[in-house]
């Protein structure tokens, strides 16, 4: 696909508005701005696009809180599989547990906000897709059936450590929860 593909140039025009969406959320946490009482015009203005064009890409604040984070498991994911095609996890759990350790307020204010258990619930499902693919890659010979109940186990168990590490204020090292992640995976995939 080339640069002049109108279509492309939209793909690429959509993806920089969502990243700068996306920053300037990060910036406004890094703030610790009350995510809550946050409208849609201040992340758009924050992020230098109109109302409508926030509208355009996302349905409410809600919707773009979630698939933001959901957005942002993905792009781990195909960064990782990118970079190390033959890798045997089965999730980037060591790059996401890095990645949100570099947004401390962030997360504060994620943690405290209505949308935590919303985004925790949209991950779970993202990741047990993941996941689920990484397993036909690593396992073919598996079923379905084995892929789908593994993949729900250590998604859940992943969110579960990830929950848990945000709303004790990430006192602990990305490697040591990668550690914990590591033991609760050990013998499954």
């Amino acid at each position: 696909m080339s640069d002049n593909n109108p279509s492309f140039a939209l793909d690429r025009r959509a993806l920089r508005t969502r990243d700068r969406l996306a920053s300037a959320l990060i910036a406004l946490g890094e703030r610790n701005v009350d995510i809550d009482a946050l409208d849609v015009a201040a992340i758009a203005a924050s992020a230098g696009v109109s109302r409508s064009t926030f509208y355009h890409h996302f349905s409410s604040k809600s919707d773009f809180m979630v698939r933001s984070f959901v957005g942002m498991l993905v792009a781990i994911e195909r960064a990782v599989a990118q970079r190390f095609p033959k890798r045997t996890s089965v999730l980037p759990a060591s790059a996401i547990f890095a990645h949100i350790a570099g947004a401390p307020g962030l997360v504060r204010t994620i943690v405290q906000s209505s949308f935590f258990d919303a985004q925790m619930n949209a991950a779970e499902l993202t990741l047990r897709q993941i996941a689920e693919v990484n397993l036909a890659r690593l396992h073919p010979t598996w079923d379905k059936d084995r892929r789908t109940e593994t993949s729900v186990y250590i998604a859940g168990g992943f969110v579960g450590l990830l929950r848990w590490w945000m709303q004790s204020g990430m006192r602990r090292p990305p490697e040591r929860m990668q550690r914990a992640f590591d033991q609760l995976t050990r013998h499954v995939a």
